[in-house]
């Protein structure tokens, strides 16, 4: 009947609207209006799905032609609801019209309009002097007419569309009409501009885009930089919709003192492969006269279940592409790109994994007889199974060949089986175990062609857990805990060291089984770890206030297995180590490390951490490294709102080992109801000669609609410090 197919009718409209890409996910600050009502009513328990409800002051059927409902008309459908004063229907024809106002009201949108008609038949109308919201955000915008052709095809007049209050319209995105096809999900815009404070931004007498979550062929915002080495950085990327499983983006970048770059990037999945490719090509770089590049490919291949083939291909033209085309100071510190191939696998109680690599050197101190060794290939076997009772069967085990161009190469074997007994109960844990681990060597270019090691390894770990209520009803814990370790002593000077070195120490190593991190070299031992845990805690919700944790290791015989031909370590105890989280409030977290050397009387590792973010975008980290002969720095990072609008952001890396400042960055974010912008400075060490990098970046981000420019990393998010 008429009022189904008009409800028809204001859906088409209300998809044709809100298909635009209208999306305001920030939060917005409290001088800001309020996101657009969701007005439609919450349907009667009793409706029945599809049913259609009409209610009206007047109901005229006195004409045969016609029949005409008026006084506070509402129409009702499921949670869509069209109101209107006047709604004429015409039963001979088809047809509907509604010569005053109407409101529609849905899930999706709300539309106003100044009058309509509709014809059921052909299921096509127009629609006059429309305006809509979308619930839940704050975008808004209007037409001087919408004309449905059919449920599928829609075609909108002097369209425009924002997100900034009526007011104050800051950026408007406009076009002199919109044609949509709903069936294939693409609306085309002629004349299409967007304008920021009357400024034309963009302009195109033809745009075509996406009407849903279809992707689709197309330009995407350009990005823009600046940098004192470089000068002025321009990328445009095009959107290469290729096919439902697969898509690929083609930049066209310009450095102004380094000429054209191309960058391609193509992705593509099916149910068992997925993989990414992407190149940077720069053909001809005016400051050194050469062909440039940077690609990789990352592969995955599931053949069955359980199992994953990858592929990993990394690869720069030269040594200093990233210092010379690298962003930030972590591309600038890159020492080797690695690529490999592997395949893994696992089952209930085990997992199998063999692969190959190789290195890129990129760092130009590391000379030959320093480079990582090839591993062609490396296998490994892990099984954890339990045999019955308290009893587990544990297996760590490698089959690796190790190639380079210098030094010595050859096949390394290690095997490690262990035997675990797990006594456990609520408020303590005894856990032994016992192994055997086995190494040999099949060797070229070396002294001995073969070699091999047999040693014991037992460990003993036990430890209690207190808990008890306090006053304030919050929950503390103390927690002690034994580790005991021994390995008998085995001379391993003759042995190759092919992918070994001295882990750092830290309260995990106060209980793992070898203080060097590959098979080379196993340390001997006969020592005993004392450590203790205690943490506060919230009875409601466990949430940790305090944690903390110090542990020591006493030697009771000299660690005589050493790397590089070092002396025994005679000490009778290690350094002592300490931990702790504190959090006096949800908002806050501060925390510290220590590791103190009492027999040399010094520090050998320190830390120390702040995080604090406030209800009113104030947030500041801090943080503090030290390890001796190695790392003396600070970095701060804070951004500091001046008012509801203004943010200063900035951040300074610190190296005391150096006197130097290794990066800093300056910047001035403002944020409006319905727009940003960011402008960040940058200055950061960009090789081993301390040569300092400048770069500005601007960034200009239209809420609901996309950013213009390029951002640098995102100051609280980088993972450098975690």
């Amino acid at each position: 009947m008429s009022p189904h197919h008009l409800l028809s009718a204001a859906i088409a409209l209300a998809l044709a609207q809100a298909a635009t890409p209208a999306r305001a996910e920030v939060d917005e600050p409290l001088s800001c209006p309020p996101p657009a009502p969701l007005r439609i009513p919450e349907a009667p328990p009793e409706t029945e799905p599809g049913t259609t409800d009409i209610h009206a002051g007047q109901f005229d059927a006195s004409r045969q032609d016609e029949v005409r409902f008026r006084d506070s008309v509402r129409l009702t459908q499921g949670r869509q609801q069209l109101e209107t004063d006047e709604l004429i229907y015409e039963p001979q024809t088809g047809r509907v019209r509604i010569p005053g106002w109407l409101q529609y009201s849905g899930p999706r949108l709300n539309v106003d309009a100044e009058n309509a008609r509709y014809d059921t038949r052909r299921q096509s109308g127009q629609f006059e002097s429309v305006v809509y919201t979308i619930p839940g955000t704050t975008a808004r915008g209007s037409a001087s007419s919408v004309l449905l052709r059919d449920p599928e095809h829609a075609r909108l007049e002097t369209f425009d569309f924002t997100t900034c209050p009526p007011e104050q319209t800051d950026w408007q995105l406009q076009a002199s009409s919109v044609d949509m096809d709903l069936e294939k999900g693409v609306g085309t815009a002629r004349n299409a501009r967007l304008t920021f404070k009357g400024v034309p931004l963009l302009y195109s007498p033809w745009l075509s885009f996406p009407l849903d979550d279809r992707r689709k062929s197309g330009f995407l915002y350009p990005g823009f930089g600046y940098s004192a080495d470089d000068g002025l950085d321009i990328s445009v990327p095009w959107y290469w919709n290729i096919a439902p499983n697969q898509d690929a983006t083609i930049t066209a970048r310009w450095i102004e003192k380094r000429g054209p770059l191309l960058g391609f990037e193509h992705r593509f999945l099916t149910q068992r492969q997925a993989g990414e490719f992407r190149i940077d090509w720069l053909p001809d770089d005016q400051r050194t006269n050469e062909s440039r590049y940077y690609g990789e490919f990352d592969y995955r291949f599931k053949p069955s279940d359980g199992w994953l083939a990858t592929l990993d291909l990394k690869r720069a033209s030269d040594e200093e592409y990233f210092i010379d085309l690298g962003s930030d100071l972590r591309d600038s510190a890159i020492q080797f790109l690695r690529s490999s191939a592997g395949l893994r696998g696992s089952g209930r109680y085990w997992s199998f994994e063999v692969l190959a690599d190789n290195f890129q050197v990129l760092d130009e101190s590391v000379g030959p007889t320093q480079e990582p060794y090839r591993r062609l290939p490396r296998t490994l076997l892990a099984i954890d199974r339990p045999l019955g009772g308290r009893f587990r069967f544990s297996l760590d085990g490698e089959a690796v060949y190790f190639d380079r161009d210098v030094g010595v190469t050859g096949a390394r074997v290690d095997l490690f089986p262990r035997l675990h007994y797990d006594l456990v109960a609520p408020g303590w844990h005894i856990r032994p175990s016992l192994g055997v681990r086995s190494t040999a060597y099949e060797l070229d270019g070396g002294g001995q062609a073969s070699l091999t090691r047999t040693t014991p390894i037992a460990t003993l770990d036990a430890g209690l857990a207190f808990e008890r209520r306090l006053d304030s009803g919050r929950i503390q814990t103390l927690e002690p805990r034994l580790f005991y370790l021994y390995v008998p002593y085995r001379n391993q000077d003759d042995f190759p060291d092919f992918d070994t070195r001295e882990l750092t120490f830290g309260f995990s190593q106060l209980f793992h089984y070898n203080r060097f991190s590959g098979p080379d070299r196993q340390g001997d031992a006969n020592q005993l770890t004392l450590a203790l845990t205690s943490r506060l805690l919230e009875a409601e919700d466990g949430f940790s206030r305090l944690e903390g944790s110090v542990g020591q290791i006493l030697y009771f015989r000299d660690l005589r297995v050493q790397l590089d031909d070092q002396a025994p370590d005679t000490r009778q105890r290690s350094a002592t180590v300490a931990e702790m989280t504190w959090r006096p409030a949800r908002q806050l977290a501060l925390s510290a490390g220590l590791q103190w050397d009492d027999e040399e009387d010094e520090t050998e590792v320190a830390r120390f951490g702040l995080n604090w973010q406030g209800r009113d975008a104030r947030q500041v980290a801090l943080g503090y490294r030290f390890r001796r002969d190695r790392v003396d720095q600070a970095d701060m990072r804070f951004r500091y709102p001046v008012n509801d609008r203004l943010n200063l952001i900035g951040r300074v890396t610190y190296s005391f080992e150096e006197n130097e400042t290794l990066e800093v960055l300056g910047g001035i974010e403002y944020d409006s109801c319905c727009w940003s912008l960011r402008f960040t400075a940058r200055e950061w060490v960009r090789d081993r000669e301390s040569d300092k990098r400048t770069a500005f970046f601007v960034e200009l981000e239209l809420k609901g609609l996309g950013s213009i420019g390029r951002p640098p990393y995102r100051l609280f998010t980088d993972p450098s410090w975690r």
